[in-house]
């Protein structure tokens, strides 16, 4: 993955920790290879008291992966002011 692929995915996993922070709701499904043309399968809707905060959690975790392969590549991430 190159530098400037990495930086985009970090730029959009902090636009989505500012979503699902302020989400009422998550919809939450599957995707199967065989019906991925039809989108999610079998979903459900959750409150964000229900699972927004292991949601937010998740992408933390990734967020911060993230900068550490950004860092281990020689690049200091500044996190863009919103």
């Amino acid at each position: 993955m190159t530098i400037d692929e990495l930086t985009r995915q970090i730029e959009e996993a902090e636009r989505l920790l500012a979503v699902y922070r302020s989400a009422d709701e998550v919809i939450v499904g599957t995707k199967d290879q065989i019906y991925s043309r039809r989108g999610l399968i079998n979903q459900i809707t959750l409150t964000a008291d229900e699972i927004g905060a292991h949601v937010v959690a998740a992408l933390e975790q990734r967020l911060a992966a993230m900068r550490t392969e950004l860092q281990k590549l020689g690049v200091e991430y500044q996190e863009r002011s919103r």
